[in-house]
């Protein structure tokens, strides 16, 4: 039966390429950075278009959908008491230096479309509007709700969601597409710690760097008795360090090496420095990890110079078994000892789901099913939706691939980076993954529930 299943959305997902493309592109084209606040609208006028483009596309495939006051838009189908929700985001990080394609128009270069946020959130957005499509046309109707939630802050702070389920009931199981396959069953917490230095010397009159808190920056620039300094590095999500460079890192060496400076300068500077060279917190001696997690990551991605003051933004994912209060103390220790304080914290506290639960394990199955092969669920450092909502757990898009076919720079093509991609296959293998995981669920009910639903007979 799985493999009659898998063809058949094979087939009729080849029929409709062209329109997932073009539906993909459109969204591409919305300028979807945060701007909290602007035009009136919570978090900006391009978000507001971005919600008002999904319901136009959900309306041109047939469904209803729902306004939640601009902070979620959601598309719904199926009927029941009991609901499945699907999660995405319209927001995106900023664009950062160095595009070689224009970052809002979607191409497709080989295999693969490029253009900011065609990895992430809107290809999978796309696709998980496409699972409706797929049932509509079939005449497939669940016995529950299939809710597809897309919000508008994920890349900033999640008051989305939370604004969301003031208005809404939490979906009875959720799954987020915005990671890897298989099933993602924890994700670490977050720590974001602003750092502040003494007043430095009035020689130093420009400090800058960093596109956003969760982003390792790929430029820092110091402007120290009217000579510029400025270092490139490799930047990308600084969740995932490895093979990247932060810039701050490599001014933090340059300036303390080729310019004259006070002490109290030079510390401050010294800082950056060690706090740049690794992605982990190895140098700066505050390093955690434990075994579902693996490591700590901490970096700092955030540079400005402020009433004299340098003050530099730390990004610390850190493991499900760790506490913040303790990491905390240790960076606070750290720092004094160049002569920085901590000004200001936020704390996200680690997601974790059973990773042998009843929905976890689910979804692991129908992936294997799927993929002929089984991977159990992990521990990852980026952060979903799934850290504010019961019953939900990261599941795919993500899949292996081979970026080299591009010919991109050093640094561009994953999330987050510049020329962001999405590869054509991996996204096509996600949305079968997706369709057929639904398609069980139709036949035999969500966890707890006895109800069977209609499913094609081929």
């Amino acid at each position: 039966m799985e493999q009659d299943i898998v063809k058949n959305l094979e087939a009729w997902l080849e029929a409709h390429k062209d329109e997932m493309f073009e539906d993909i592109s459109s969204l591409v084209a919305i300028p979807t950075v945060v701007s909290e606040g602007e035009g009136g609208y919570p978090y900006g006028t391009a978000l507001k278009e971005a919600i008002c483009q999904m319901g136009r596309l959900a309306e041109k495939y047939g469904f209803s959908w729902k306004n939640h006051d601009w902070h979620c838009m959601s598309i719904s189908y199926g009927t029941g008491s009991r609901q499945l929700g699907i999660w995405g985001h319209l927001d995106v990080v900023p664009l950062g230096e160095g595009w070689t394609y224009e970052p809002f128009v979607c191409r497709r270069v080989k295999n693969y479309l490029i253009g900011r946020g065609t990895q992430d959130n809107k290809g999978p957005d796309i696709g998980s509007l496409y699972i409706l499509r797929y049932l509509k046309e079939h005449g497939i109707e669940p016995g529950f709700e299939i809710r597809l939630i897309y919000g508008c802050q994920e890349e900033t702070g999640m008051k989305d969601v939370v604004e969301y389920l003031k208005r809404e009931k939490a979906p009875d199981y959720s799954f987020v597409p915005d990671c890897a396959f298989p099933v993602c069953y924890g994700e670490k917490g977050f720590l974001k710690a602003v750092l502040k230095s003494l007043p430095l010397s009035s020689s130093i009159t420009a400090l800058s760097g960093g596109q956003a808190a969760n982003a390792i920056p790929s430029e820092g620039m110091a402007v120290i008795g009217g000579k510029v300094y400025k270092e490139q590095g490799i930047g990308g999500h600084s969740a995932y360090p490895e093979g990247l460079i932060n810039a701050f890192g490599k001014l933090g060496k340059t300036v303390t090496e080729q310019s004259e400076l006070s002490e109290r300068d030079k510390k401050a500077f010294c800082f950056l420095a060690i706090a740049g060279e690794d992605g982990y917190g190895r140098r700066l001696g505050i390093a955690r990890s434990d075994e579902p997690s693996g490591p700590m990551t901490c970096a700092p991605t955030l540079l400005a110079l402020e009433n004299c003051c340098m003050k530099v933004t730390m990004n610390i994912r850190y493991p499900i078994t760790s506490e913040s209060e303790d990491i905390l103390r240790d960076l606070e220790e750290k720092a004094a000892e160049y002569g920085l304080v901590v000004e200001c914290v936020e704390d996200s506290k680690p997601n974790y789901e059973d990773p042998n639960g009843e929905w976890a394990q689910y979804l692991t199955q129908t992936f294997a099913e799927v993929m002929g092969q089984r991977q159990e669920p992990y521990v990852m450092s980026g952060g979903t939706y799934a850290r504010k909502i019961p019953n939900a757990v990261g599941f795919g898009p993500g899949l292996p691939k081979d970026l080299t076919v591009l010919n991109l720079p050093q640094g561009h093509g994953e999330c987050h980076q510049p020329d962001e991609s999405q590869c054509i296959d991996t996204l096509f293998q996600a949305w079968k993954i997706y369709m057929y995981t639904v398609l069980k669920l139709i036949e035999t009910g969500l966890p707890g529930e006895t109800f069977h639903g209609k499913v094609p007979e081929n």
